[in-house]
């Protein structure tokens, strides 16, 4: 056994069939949050990535639905100061097009999946012989079920409170990061706060731990191509922020 595995604390050999943790696709979908461990090892044994997918775009539409008509509330508060004109006519067109964004967001999450996914390869091909695009492609979408409870439970939040009590942009969404701790902080650090919610730091981890335990690498290790994913997230929450507002 090589250094690498000794430090892992995994064994080499493939996980045996009678020790993939029990359960299937649906024990996945509460295990990854209660004991990932178990999920890891099914992922290993070839738990597929597109039965998570599913759950997360359902899930994706749902929120999306949720969120339209505080979308409109927003909108129509009229921040940016459009004329009368403009101001029917982006609501007319929210109308008409959202029903489209609730197409797309599935596809787009899709697409970010397989980039990230992508990204950890790389990092998991020069740290280990063991990688698999298919296996890093599964757990991203396991773990990613971490960060749609976050969604989820934001825009029920603003639900619950009520459309009609929306008066800014910032009251159309509930951050559950550090960011509401310093409101006039922007630029690039309201964005690292923004990165840093409870959810998120979640995710981070328990991505870390399947890399680790999945490919056979020292956790220290398997933190590098996470800490990657972390930055480029910061960088399009800066993005947005800059030229989204949101």
């Amino acid at each position: 056994m090589n250094e690498m595995e000794e430090n892992s604390g995994f064994e080499n050999a493939e996980t045996p069939k009678e020790d993939m943790g029990g359960g299937g696709f649906a024990a996945s979908l509460g295990d990854i949050f209660l004991e990932p461990n178990k999920v890891f090892k099914r992922i290993d044994a070839g738990l597929q990535w597109w039965k998570a997918f599913i759950v997360i775009a359902v899930l994706q539409v749902i929120i999306g639905w949720l969120n339209l008509p505080i979308q409109s509330q927003v909108l129509s508060l009229n921040e940016r100061g459009m004329s009368e004109e403009q101001l029917s006519k982006a609501l007319e067109q929210m109308g008409k097009f959202g029903l489209i964004g609730l197409i797309l967001a599935p596809i787009a999450v899709i697409v970010i999946y397989l980039i990230c996914a992508w990204i950890v390869n790389v990092g998991v091909n020069i740290l280990s012989a063991r990688s698999n695009y298919k296996k890093v492609l599964s757990l991203i979408s396991f773990t990613g079920l971490i960060t749609m409870v976050e969604q989820v439970i934001s825009v029920i939040i603003v639900r619950a409170r009520g459309i009609e009590t929306i008066e800014s942009a910032a009251g159309g969404r509930v951050s559950l990061s550090l960011s509401p701790l310093f409101p006039d902080l922007g630029g690039f650090g309201a964005a690292l706060l923004e990165s840093l919610s409870v959810f998120s730091i979640w995710y981070h981890i328990v991505l870390t731990l399947g890399i680790a335990a999945i490919f056979r690498i020292e956790i220290k290790k398997s933190a590098v191509p996470v800490v990657i994913l972390w930055i480029i997230s910061i960088i399009f929450l800066y993005l947005g922020k800059l030229f989204g507002g949101a």
